[in-house]
């Protein structure tokens, strides 16, 4: 079901992007399956139905031309590419994407948001080739005589950069090279770089609408039983079609039928091969009971999942519980007797700073882990999206860094990035001019944490890092507050205050001496008149003793005062020391600087 984001009050909607086999046939509706709506089917949009023979002539004729003049020997010639790429083991005669919104309880048909679903598909659609030069749409059309609307893609993946053979071919990783996508390692390939990238166009287009992303659980590599039916119903039917066909008189062929018999037939002998393999490999897997694996340690379950993603073992995450196939009960059982905490919380507090402080420079989470990657993060996304930074073993979920954290929360934080920026601009535009410098000052403390020149510190370390909780910022801030409370508007004020509060401060120092200094005077004369015991020393004994009593009350208010001239003092010369490096030009390179030297202290340290 779709939900309320605490980013915006916007839906989450789960975004699928599947990179499948194809059969034209069934996205044309040239054969109908069991699951379609017949009388939905002319509502369907087809964007492009050209013949895939004649769209491979038109992309590879010129090319196969100037191959073949350059060929001495006829057997090196080619004589039909097409037919070639029919056969072809490396690459695919044509590559299908299916791409769909949501699901069918909050998409699906009669659902409130069918429409809009409709209208994000349809932008995605039309800007495709815009975006993806390289890949030559053919056949494309939105089903929406199904449960839920989603979009059928089939093109030619193209590749002009081949040193040998023809200058113009087929090539899904060369065609993705040549839009600028490489892959990293081996779950970091050109395909899912590539489909994380085109997911991103589709949250850009989602947010236009108020939506947001719902991250799913994307690591089950089988399909499940009702899908393999389906499925199998589907080949069944191609089938079907395809020998009724056959049984017509030739001459009552339309000229779409006797393409579909001479061209398609042998590629869907080869389709209906695969998935019925595929299908009698996996149904006993499928169908297995899922049995619960229960694991108290989130670094723990981040190492069982990956081993289980590794070794293609279909799996549910479930907070504390995994849920794999019967079959796989034992080797789960295995993969964790192997796992050994590794000591990351450094590694994971820097994690959250990063992350902190991305949120100030992200639009929306999306960019946020683009910039991640960008400083070597490695992203992996599934119901529980996890990150790995370059000086990390493993990866760690992000839930597990704590619930600001999550996706929805981040997403969150960003809505609410500028509210602090955005008062320090408003207020410095009602201060005077050297409360202007401050405002100022803060401002750039803010440009340089969002530009990584130095690493931010935490008043409250156990808070997560924000602009609030940023020391250098709150120690600028409280400058400020200092200044209103004392009334320190000008340097010159700052410095008469400054001079009169070290006054009052020697003065009652001088003044509390004087009266240790009278103490034992006072005692000395009180013994005397006493000694005497004369009516005329009564008075004078009785003004001394009181005296006496009053000193130590004295004395304490006289420090009391000097304490607080002491404090105002601190908080005066806080306010000249940061108000003259901040005049000079230096204080940003003062933080720089100290940031450097902590750190190269810290990596001596290490190295003796």
């Amino acid at each position: 079901m779709s939900e309320k984001s605490s980013s915006g009050g916007g839906k989450k909607f789960s975004i699928s992007f599947r990179i499948d086999d194809g059969v034209i046939d069934h996205n044309n509706r040239v054969f109908v399956a069991r699951n379609v709506a017949k009388e939905r089917i002319a509502e369907n949009i087809t964007y492009k139905s050209e013949n895939i023979k004649d769209k491979y002539n038109e992309l590879f004729s010129q090319a196969v031309k100037e191959y073949n003049d350059k060929q001495k020997r006829a057997d090196r010639k080619i004589d039909d590419y097409f037919k070639k790429m029919k056969s072809s083991k490396k690459e695919k005669l044509f590559q299908e994407i299916v791409v769909q919104v949501g699901d069918i309880e909050n998409c699906g048909i009669g659902k409130e948001n069918f429409e809009v679903a409709k209208k994000i598909l349809d932008e995605f659609m039309r800007d495709f080739e815009k975006r993806n030069p390289n890949l030559k749409v053919f056949n494309a059309v939105m089903h929406l005589d199904e449960a839920t609307p989603h979009l059928h893609i089939d093109f030619i993946p193209v590749c002009h950069t081949h040193k040998q053979g023809l200058s113009t071919s087929v090539s899904f990783r060369g065609a993705l090279n040549e839009q600028g996508i490489y892959s990293k390692n081996r779950s970091l390939t050109e395909q899912t770089l590539w489909a994380e990238k085109e997911k991103q166009t589709i949250q850009t287009i989602m947010k236009k609408y108020g939506l947001f992303r719902d991250y799913k659980n994307i690591h089950r590599e089988h399909l499940s039983v009702d899908e393999y039916k389906t499925a199998k119903q589907q080949v069944e039917q191609m089938n079907a079609h395809i020998n009724e066909l056959k049984k017509k008189n030739p001459e009552e062929l339309t000229p779409e039928e006797t393409e579909t018999i001479k061209n398609q037939n042998d590629f869907l002998r080869s389709e209906i091969q695969k998935r019925d393999e595929k299908i009698k490999q996996l149904s006993a897997k499928v169908s297995s009971k899922f049995m619960p694996f229960a694991v108290y340690s989130q670094e723990k379950i981040s190492f069982i999942c990956e081993e289980l993603e590794r070794q293609k073992i279909p799996y549910v995450d479930e907070r504390n519980t995994i849920y794999v196939p019967e079959y796989a009960l034992n080797v789960c059982g295995t993969i964790a007797s192997k796992f050994r905490s590794v000591k990351s919380d450094g590694i994971r507090e820097n994690i959250r700073t990063e992350i902190d402080v991305l949120i100030y420079s992200s639009q929306n989470f999306s960019e946020l882990l683009d910039k991640l990657k960008e400083k070597g993060y490695e992203i992996k996304e599934g119901k529980y999206l996890a990150v790995k930074s370059p000086q990390a073993q493993r990866f760690v979920r992000l839930k597990s860094l704590g619930d600001e954290y999550e996706p929805v929360q981040i997403e969150k934080r960003i809505a609410n990035r500028d509210k602090f920026p955005r008062a320090v601009e408003r207020k410095s535009q009602n201060a005077n001019d050297a409360e202007q410098k401050i405002y100022a000052a803060i401002s750039q403390t803010i440009v340089a944490v969002t530009t990584f020149k130095f690493k931010p510190r935490k008043s409250v370390p156990k808070k997560i890092y924000c602009f609030e909780n940023d020391e250098n910022i709150n120690f600028l801030s409280q400058q400020l507050i200092n200044m209103r409370e004392l009334g320190l508007d000008t340097r010159e004020k700052i410095l008469e205050t400054a001079e009169n509060l070290q006054n009052k401060i020697n003065e009652n120092s001088a003044t509390i001496k004087e009266l240790y200094a009278e103490i034992p005077k006072l005692k000395e004369r009180i013994a005397d008149l006493k000694q005497n015991n004369s009516a005329e020393d009564n008075d004078e004994l009785k003004n001394l003793q009181r005296r006496l009593q009053l000193i130590p009350t004295h004395i304490k208010a006289l420090t009391n005062e000097m304490s607080d001239a002491q404090t105002k003092l601190k908080r005066v010369n806080d306010v000249l020391q940061t108000y003259e490096n901040i005049i000079e030009g230096n204080y940003i390179d003062n933080m720089i600087k100290a940031e450097r030297e902590k750190i190269d202290k810290a990596e001596k340290k290490q190295t003796i």
